[in-house]
């Protein structure tokens, strides 16, 4: 087999050719361990979420997004989207790929034909980025009355946080406008986890999209009966030189209100795992830990459970679903918020890409991820919105959050 360090090239080369629904890989960049599936034994496409507890065993990947979670937080009847709220695919093996070397899980013969359709592959080599500048669908002066009016909601008794997002919009550029739409999502997604790697990322495809995610955050990961949620809140971008970027990073260890923001969202995802865990067995560290990734900082904490008798997937995500980093507290009330002031759906942002083995279940928060079709990228960025949160400084945050996507 190749060297370990030449699949995702070859991976690349492979989703450039435009086979495209037989391609979905779930990234974990240079520092982790990746899983890439072609040609699916079959697909559920729903837009319950519920429909996940009644899943067959096997190697599953695919996506949820987030309002297939806000259906069902609100006890609603599913509604059709122009991205379905659940679509997963059933591998009969998987290629994985990391640090660690390559192996098959599942079928040894299905992970093998893998290996020998990305080894026929000339590795692909690197493209010009192939979006323009991201472009807001909302005003500045619009953005800042949404955080205005997200106070006023604070100052009422209504919630405590808000996590407010706004889309952006990039098109093609001239050159790659002439490319085939699998060769323009294919250089994208090469530059941007080559650029800003990240341990959650994937690349899946679907009839007219692409959906493609460098996300630092876990919704859950479900393994021996424990599991673990690690909830992502505050943030400061990095610094132009080290004593610039230390700086910042300090700022985000000592600032009171990042650390409120924390605390109310730890508490939240203690509460939703209490829902599902076997008395007594929530646990959350006392501090935060700092992440530094390429283009930010973050504050980050490991909330732990163990899984109640009886319970399975199905209930582990209703009880988490939305993640409540990127809803806010308390959560019914919050989305509730959210749905009247946000315009556009977030569909994949916020949503997650889903990876389901007969020993594991892995969620990612699908923040820093976005959705090319044949227009451009899409994508959102936003923040957690607090009591003593200045509303530029919010639309701007929310900018830095994807400056992974602006680049021209």
């Amino acid at each position: 087999m190749s060297a370990d360090r030449s699949w995702a090239r070859r991976a690349l080369s492979r989703a450039s050719r435009g086979d495209l629904e037989a391609l979905c890989w779930l990234d974990g960049g240079p520092r982790g361990r990746s899983v890439l599936g072609l040609q699916p034994a079959e697909e559920v496409r729903t837009d319950d979420i519920t429909a996940l507890g009644e899943l067959p065993q096997g190697y599953w990947i695919g996506w949820i997004t987030y309002e297939a979670g806000v259906d069902a937080v609100l006890g609603r009847a599913p509604v059709p989207r122009a991205l379905p709220g659940v679509c997963l695919r059933r591998f009969d093996g998987l290629l994985r790929w990391g640090p660690g070397g390559t192996d098959v899980v599942g079928d040894a013969r299905a992970g093998e034909a893998i290996a020998d359709a990305l080894e026929a592959c000339e590795p692909w080599e690197p493209a010009a980025w192939p979006v323009r500048r991201l472009r807001s669908a909302v005003s500045p002066a619009e953005y800042r009355r949404r955080v205005e009016a997200v106070l006023e909601e604070i100052r009422a008794g209504n919630t405590y946080q808000v996590n407010l997002s706004q889309p952006l919009h990039a098109a093609y550029t001239e050159a790659a406008a002439a490319l085939p739409f699998s060769r323009r999502v294919a250089a994208l997604y090469d530059a941007l986890r080559t650029d800003t790697p990240a341990p959650l990322g994937g690349l899946l495809f679907d009839e007219g999209y692409a959906l493609v995610s460098n996300a630092p955050e876990t919704l859950l990961r479900w393994e021996d009966g424990v599991v673990t949620s690690s909830p992502i809140k505050g943030t400061r971008p990095r610094g132009a030189t080290p004593s610039e970027d230390a700086a910042h990073a300090e700022a985000l260890r000592a600032s009171l209100k990042d650390a409120a923001e924390h605390v109310m969202i730890v508490d939240l995802v203690r509460n939703d795992l209490g829902q599902i865990a076997a008395p007594g067995s929530v646990s959350a560290p006392k501090t935060p830990a700092l992440v530094s990734l390429p283009t930010v900082h973050h504050l980050v904490s490991d909330v732990s459970a163990r899984l109640a008798d009886g319970l399975g997937l199905g209930d582990l995500l209703s009880a988490l679903f939305p993640g409540g980093s990127i809803t806010g507290a308390p959560k019914i009330a919050t989305v509730r918020i959210i749905e009247a002031l946000e315009t556009a759906p977030r569909g994949l942002y916020c949503g997650g890409l889903v990876l389901i083995t007969p020993e594991a279940v892995t969620v990612n928060i699908a923040i820093r991820s976005g959705v090319c079709d044949d227009d451009g990228l899409t994508v959102h960025g936003g923040g957690g919105i607090v009591l003593d949160s200045d509303p530029e400084d919010e639309r701007l945050e929310s900018l830095a959050k994807v400056r992974a996507f602006d680049r021209c």
